[in-house]
């Protein structure tokens, strides 16, 4: 099986995320940024760095991008060079493109111009910290369009250990708990596997269901469950 390509353009802390995240899961990155002091900034940590200019079709050639699965535009500070690099990419026929754009006014433009996905990084993480923020269990909070979302809660240090097959967390809450972290450990658990005091769990399900499972197992809810469990 081929080694898969991708490209992304534009080496900001985005950007260079991304591609150490993509190196990680074994994908292979064209990393191209048009600043060389960025290029040589970041050239012992990410290989295959190019200085190019992504708005010339020349270039892109020249450097393969033709070749590649997919390709992310991560830089989000230059419209004008987003909208002719999305062109480019288009007219090269590749399969996915991936455009971030920091204001929500270019996102249907984007889409129109040729991009399979547009992301806003901004407003994911304003969303991310808001629930965070309310809830103090929510360690890590992914939305994943307007109804569902994963996230990752802490459970508490006086929480009774239960098996996941007795939580019945999806005919209770609806959720579905994918994993576990616990002591720096993460494993996917299964029915008959304990969630312990200090875990942290990752779940998904509708924001609804997900505030419930967490006001059950941390709060005021799961004390009188308890409770009524016992009697």
């Amino acid at each position: 099986m081929a080694k898969r390509l991708f490209a992304v353009i534009g080496l900001g802390q985005f950007g260079v995320s991304l591609t150490q995240e993509l190196n990680n899961n074994g994908i292979d990155v064209i990393c191209i940024d048009k600043d060389p002091n960025i290029a040589k900034k970041y050239s012992k940590k990410i290989k295959n760095i190019h200085v190019a200019d992504s708005t010339n079709e020349l270039a892109l050639k020249d450097l393969g991008i033709k070749n590649v699965e997919t390709a992310i535009i991560a830089f989000g500070n230059d419209k004008e060079a987003s909208v002719l690099t999305t062109v480019v990419l288009r007219e090269f026929g590749i399969k996915n493109i991936i455009v971030r754009v920091d204001d929500p006014f270019y996102v249907s433009i984007m889409k129109k111009l040729g991009a399979t996905d547009v992301i806003t990084p901004q407003k994911a993480s304003g969303i991310a910290l808001a629930n965070k923020l309310d809830h103090n269990e929510f360690k890590d909070y992914y939305k994943i369009d307007e109804k569902y979302a994963l996230v990752s809660v802490a459970i508490n240090s006086s929480f009774i250990p239960i098996k996941i097959k007795d939580m019945f967390v999806n005919e209770k809450y609806k959720i579905n708990l994918v994993l576990v972290n616990r002591s720096g450990h993460t494993f996917i658990p299964s029915p008959n596997d304990t969630i312990l005091p200090n875990d942290e769990v990752y779940i998904v399900g509708s924001i609804k269901d997900v505030n419930s499972f967490r006001e059950s197992i941390n709060g005021e809810k799961r004390k009188r469950l308890r409770k009524i469990d016992k009697e």
